[in-house]
């Protein structure tokens, strides 16, 4: 890969208009979306090396042209020869390839005041390859990470990085005053192979939202919309990482009860974070939550022997199956030397320094209001919480895809849902910001998190709900889900009968355990029929 030469312009940002769009545009997005996926391990070695390479130069380029007040429409262009098979027509070895970073000043501004300096962007990149994985939404965009987990790097639709370069400024004042759970953008870039696809395919860099120290058992996806809302990916292991609605409420019939304080806080972040996206028209975006259980395991130790146990205590079903698949590698490993062990902490110290998506601090809470008797809850900072059988758990979430604007043409998908089936037409994913707004609202508040009216400590000491609520109350409020979701539930039902007994603390016992599990027939949960929404994109 020859390197040729830097280009410095401006963009007009005036001249763009997010909400007109053409047919043409969503057509030609998952054509990008296909070419990008076949060139995939190309494109993200010159996506990395430009990024440290824009990051190193900033000061002796960026800064030393731009003049003041350009700061976010300001661009810079590098240019590569890249090498390639021989073209049968031409014969040409290599073809030109050109990635742009937009606003570069504007986001080392931002990326300081969300507190990461330069050297940690720069080292987070400059750690071998970026990882290529699964995207499990149904956009289509194709997604890389940073070999430390720190930074997600996303595709997205033109109008999209239009709309982030235009709201650039008022996510700076919104990052460094206000408390919000709005995902970190943190960089934006294009990437332009010209002899093979002469398109622009953006790219943005995040933050991610999940610590990758911590075992996240469950990833949800909720947009408070009851169509279609059962994970549809067939494996089960990979299901539990992307859940829906209609997923949660199963899980959690009483949703998850918070304390008074903290709820009252993340009830104000994120009223004020869905307000300001229903300003600006979007719709269609989502609140990430992962849930990390903190009583799925404990030890015991055995008398005379001393052979510690893994015992597991299996919450809902669901965490039966997890609790057999997630076993806790350092609960299991007690072999290690204090040599490494030692060297882990520090490990373990730098990736917590790195999370800076730190849900308590972000909204603005005391760390003396979590759970002050485990290390990982004070350190990465989730929200503690409860389930209705008194399993305490954390919770991290974060508003993803924030950049779809209602724009024509989702009116008119809007508008065909409403005529093919006017009864539910405000149940679909895509319905007006206004009345996104209060759905969703209705759905966090009523459904997911709960106010306990009572402090951590007396919500620790309180009754569960099951044994507060008669018997047929519970089978009654199952009955319900069940039909008014009106999907099949075969794998849960099957996850829910399993018995999971204690496993000793040996590599063969361990290996027969997932085997058992691994042969049970898991049947698919079907995902209900709902219009395939397109996808998006206009020129820049």
């Amino acid at each position: 890969m020859n390197e040729i030469t830097d280009t410095v312009n401006l963009l007009n940002l005036d001249a763009w208009n997010a909400s007109e769009t053409s047919v043409l545009s969503y057509i030609k997005s998952p054509i990008q979306n296909t070419f990008f996926a076949n060139n995939s391990e190309l494109i993200g070695t010159a996506l990395r090396q430009s990024i440290i390479h824009f990051a190193e130069t900033l000061n002796t380029t960026d800064r030393f042209s731009c003049i003041l007040g350009n700061e976010f429409r300001s661009t810079r262009t590098h240019k590569y020869q890249v090498s390639c098979p021989p073209d049968h027509k031409t014969g040409e070895t290599t073809t030109p390839m050109e990635i742009t970073t937009f606003a570069p000043i504007a986001f080392e501004y931002l990326r300081t005041i969300v507190g990461i300096t330069r050297n940690d962007f720069q080292s987070s990149f400059n750690q071998n390859e970026l990882i290529n994985f699964a995207n499990t939404g149904r956009s289509g965009s194709q997604m890389y990470k940073t070999q430390d987990d720190v930074y997600v790097i996303k595709t997205l639709r033109d109008h999209e990085a239009k709309l982030l370069l235009q709201t650039l400024s008022g996510l700076y004042l919104r990052y460094s005053h206000t408390s919000s759970l709005m995902t970190r953008y943190v960089g934006l870039y294009s990437v332009n192979i010209r002899s093979i696809f002469s398109s622009e395919i953006y790219c943005v860099v995040m933050l991610n939202n999940l610590p990758s120290i911590l075992d996240i058992h469950e990833v949800y996806d909720l947009k408070g919309s009851s169509i279609g809302r059962y994970s549809s990916i067939d494996l089960p292991l990979r299901r539990l990482k992307a859940l829906k609605d209609l997923d949660f409420e199963s899980f959690y019939p009483y949703g998850i009860r918070l304390s008074q304080e903290v709820y009252r806080r993340l009830k104000l972040t994120l009223e004020n974070d869905i307000f300001e996206l229903r300003k600006m028209m979007i719709t269609d975006f989502s609140l990430m939550l992962g849930v990390h259980h903190l009583d799925d395991y404990y030890h015991e130790k055995e008398n005379g022997d001393g052979c510690a146990k893994l015992k597991l205590t299996p919450q809902l079903g669901i965490s039966s199956f997890l609790a057999a698949i997630n076993i806790d590698r350092t609960a299991l490993e007690s072999n290690k030397s204090e040599e490494k062990t030692e060297t882990d902490s520090i490990s373990n110290t730098k990736f917590i320094n790195k999370f800076i998506m730190k849900p308590l601090r972000l909204i603005a809470c005391s760390q003396d209001d979590t759970f002050s008797d485990d290390k990982m809850a004070n350190s990465l900072l989730g929200i503690p919480g409860v389930t209705h059988d008194g399993h305490r758990v954390l919770l991290y979430p974060a508003f993803i895809d924030c950049l779809q604007t209602f724009d024509n043409f989702k009116r008119m998908q809007h508008a065909i849902q409403n005529i093919r089936d006017p009864k539910r037409g405000a149940e679909y994913s895509v319905i007006h910001p206004d009345e996104y707004e209060k759905r969703i609202l209705r759905f966090l508040f009523d459904k997911v998190f709960i106010d306990s009216k009572q402090t951590l400590d007396e919500l620790l000491a309180s009754p569960h709900i099951c044994d507060t609520l008669p018997d047929n109350m519970n089978i009654e409020r199952c009955e319900s889900i069940n039909e008014n979701s009106n999907q099949p539930r075969d794998s849960f039902d099957i996850i829910q009968g399993l018995e999971i007994e204690a496993i000793k603390r040996t590599d063969e016992q361990i290996l027969q355990t997932v085997e058992v599990i691994q042969n049970l027939t898991i049947q698919p949960l079907p995902l209900a029929s709902s219009n395939q929404m397109l996808t998006e994109s206009t020129s820049l």
